[in-house]
């Protein structure tokens, strides 16, 4: 799953949320390895974004990785 998708995904979703809990069941799938590399490309698009709503949801989605 490339970080693009899911930020494009993220980007043209009414209900931000829903769509982060299904990328984030996506990314549960996902070897462990592949998605310490999302996260880590995740939190910089959170540090690049000026959407508070955008960065809401994707720190919600490390939050929720990184419990593992």
């Amino acid at each position: 799953m490339e970080i693009k998708n899911i930020i494009a995904r993220l980007k043209q979703t009414e209900y931000k949320y829903s769509e982060a809990q299904r990328i984030k069941e996506e990314l549960k799938r996902k070897p462990l390895t592949e998605q310490f590399e999302i996260v880590g490309k995740l939190r910089e698009e959170s540090r690049k974004s000026d959407n508070s709503d955008l960065i809401d949801v994707i720190n919600d989605i490390i939050n929720d990785l990184n419990k593992k």
